[in-house]
């Protein structure tokens, strides 16, 4: 894939954005202050599949740094970031095997939210490097914000692997191209090391034996599943998908703890609701079939992996009680889910 090279080709997605926003600001006023100032609305914060375009993603930053009268925003944002803000790759690093899977599944899925930056996993030896570019365009336009966003990825990164591992994993060393501000205090404390700037490339290295640290939630089926998901997501062509597989692909990239209502997918797909739900009907479904049918594929796969008690798989599927979810799983398969469970 050809790197896009001027900044009308750039892009990144509102769910980045709208992570932002809501971090730096600390109520409605200085969120719509924000919005103004990278020239969307509120009600598009909640738009999942709008891009915004460079010179929107700097703004953003300038705004939610200024607002916040934070120095270090970027730092503190990625350590506030849970897996499950970033969907299903989320889930997928979720369900990843061990610690040096979750740095492949953000090489490997990083295009889906923006083509801003790219990530590179290089062995070498016992080490294991981590690699952020960023476009020349961007760093050449806006060097201050390409510096935040670097530091929101680094931070993120590590603040995952101790979520997903419940280990101190910290790199041995840390390099950042941006100069050295004059604070480094919050730097030391994230990555448990003093980084070094003005370098030629920005990179964190762990250890190799660090990174074969297991994954609590692995769960190879689930994780085969949802990758094959997302591929398939990535190279469909929605125009020539059946409409129904369309609105399935839209659910899937916009789920995070529970999944979207009907009104977020017909947003996503610039229709109404009621469009929405009259498409599905021509083709002999509903909304509410769908995410049933999702779920069912789900739950069948998240079954298999004993760690998880059926509560976990509840919350997982968006249920707010485990019993709502056993009563639906019983009307799908004519058993309880721990019935299943013992089958298989």
């Amino acid at each position: 894939m050809a790197k896009p090279t001027n900044a009308t080709d750039l892009w990144v997605s509102m769910p980045i954005v709208r992570n932002t926003v809501l971090a730096a600001a600390s109520n409605a006023n200085e969120v719509a202050e924000i919005c103004a100032d990278i020239g969307i609305s509120v009600d598009d914060l909640e738009k999942a599949d709008m891009r915004l375009t460079l010179d929107q993603c700097c703004a953003n930053i300038e705004s939610s740094i200024r607002v916040s009268g934070d120095p270090h925003l970027g730092l503190h944002l990625g350590e506030r970031t849970n897996v499950s803000a970033l969907g299903l790759a989320g889930l997928m690093m979720a369900s990843s095997r061990y610690a040096i899977d979750v740095l492949h599944c953000a090489q490997e899925f990083s295009q889906a939210f923006t083509n801003l930056q790219t990530f590179q996993v290089e062995t070498m030896d016992e080490e294991v490097h981590f690699l952020s570019d960023a476009m020349p365009v961007w760093r050449e336009s806006s060097p201050r914000t390409v510096a935040h966003v670097i530091e929101t990825s680094f931070s993120s990164l590590v603040h995952q692997l101790g979520l997903l591992t419940r280990k101190q994993i910290r790199p041995l060393r840390v390099y950042f191209r941006h100069p050295r501000p004059a604070d480094i205090s919050e730097h030391e404390r994230i990555f448990r090391c003093r980084p070094s700037f003005g370098q030629e490339r920005d990179e964190l290295v762990f250890s190799a034996s660090d990174l074969r640290a297991p994954v609590i939630g692995h769960n190879k089926p689930l994780n085969d599943m949802l990758k094959g998901m997302y591929e398939e997501q990535m190279r469909r062509n929605a125009d020539g998908a059946a409409f129904t597989e369309k609105v399935k692909q839209v659910m899937l990239g916009n789920m995070q703890v529970t999944f979207p209502p009907l009104e977020v997918i017909a947003e996503v797909l610039h229709m109404t609701p009621r469009t929405l739900q009259r498409k599905l009907q021509q083709e002999g479904t509903t909304y509410r079939a769908l995410t049933d049918a999702v779920k069912q594929e789900l739950a069948l796969v998240l079954l298999r992996n004993h760690e998880l008690t059926i509560s976990d798989i509840a919350y997982k599927l968006g249920y707010l009680e485990p019993t709502s979810f056993q009563r639906a799983f019983k009307q799908w398969m004519g058993r309880t889910p721990m019935e299943y469970r013992r089958s298989n």
